[in-house]
């Protein structure tokens, strides 16, 4: 596995497990696990965060092409400061991580939902501060991700489906300004080939700025610029995302994404952010596959944005 560039990605060897801050300071991990299947037209996502001060809570989701998703099931609450990444348990969620930055074991059984799976991760683990335009302080103190191979099933209403495909995951750490960023884009798309291509989009304070890497034979390579246009319904949910996606190499993949599904989950911040996430079809360089597609717009701003007619 090898990952081109010379930025250091300022992560160390226990960076997957649970962060504390400086004296006086504060901090939060997030978690993130998806997988996208075109086939039986759903997305599965499982989200968590654990604060410094014990403040848990998580979401697990699983969504298609109707208004309202299979399953969005939220808890928060609290935890020992003794619970960590590597071994967590919190209200039917289980996550454990045998071999940091490359094995995961992530498990869900609620009334409306049960889930199992293994992750394996298919490169080394990518950090946003390795791409040259870095990582900025509102979002993150550091970003860590990673595609895998997914093994396991979900069993939600009367479906039962039995993984053996890619997924994705993500781990940050830090404090989050949402109000600063006025939109985002983020993205993972992958083949099961292994072409693989991950990329964040974001506008704040009037600058533009990109993340991500794509990996092709085996090599991960950072994203230096995105060209992209979006398509969104009447809703400003997605529709389609076309992007050239330009490496530090000059070299140039073409994405295209498809949304057949969109799901919104609350935030509850001050700026009434509204995150969404669509479930995609998606070709690589024409190459099928699968892939989620995520948009974040300030509530006021997407109000008037839908109200207006864009």
């Amino acid at each position: 596995m090898v990952t081109l560039g010379d930025i250091d990605p300022g992560f160390g060897p226990d960076d997957d497990l649970r962060h504390r801050p400086e004296p006086g300071g504060r901090m939060r991990d997030s978690l993130f696990w998806e997988l996208i299947m075109p086939d039986e037209r759903l997305g599965m996502q499982v989200y968590l965060y654990l604060t410094d001060r014990g403040k848990t809570g998580y979401n697990v989701s699983v969504w298609g092409p109707d208004a309202e998703p299979l399953a969005l099931k939220l808890e928060q609450g609290t935890v020992g400061d003794d619970m960590d990444l590597d071994n967590f348990e919190f209200r039917g969620l289980t996550v454990k991580q045998p071999e940091l930055r490359r094995t995961a074991q992530v498990g869900y059984t609620s009334d409306e939902v049960r889930l199992q799976f293994d992750f394996t991760a298919l490169h080394d683990a990518f950090s946003y501060r390795s791409n040259p335009d870095g990582l900025p302080s509102w979002f993150a103190a550091n970003r860590l991700e990673q595609t895998g191979h997914v093994t396991g099933f979900l069993e939600v209403g009367d479906r039962r489906i039995t993984w053996d495909r890619k997924g994705h995951r993500d781990h940050s750490w830090g404090t989050r300004n949402w109000g600063v960023p006025h939109h985002w884009k983020w993205f993972i798309a992958y083949t099961e080939s292994g072409r693989v291509v991950n990329g964040w989009i974001w506008i704040a304070r009037g600058e533009w700025g990109f993340a991500g890497y794509v990996v092709k034979d085996g090599v991960t390579v950072p994203v230096s610029h995105i060209k992209h246009h979006a398509e969104y319904h009447d809703d400003m949910t997605q529709k389609r995302l076309e992007a050239d996606v330009v490496d530090i190499t000059g070299e140039t993949t073409r994405l295209v994404m498809d949304s057949y599904g969109t799901i919104k989950l609350p935030t509850r911040d001050p700026m009434g952010t509204v995150i969404t996430e669509a479930a995609c079809d998606v070709t690589i360089d024409g190459e099928a596959g699968a892939g989620q597609f995520e948009t974040h717009w300030p509530g006021q701003y997407l109000r008037h944005l839908i109200e207006s007619g864009r």
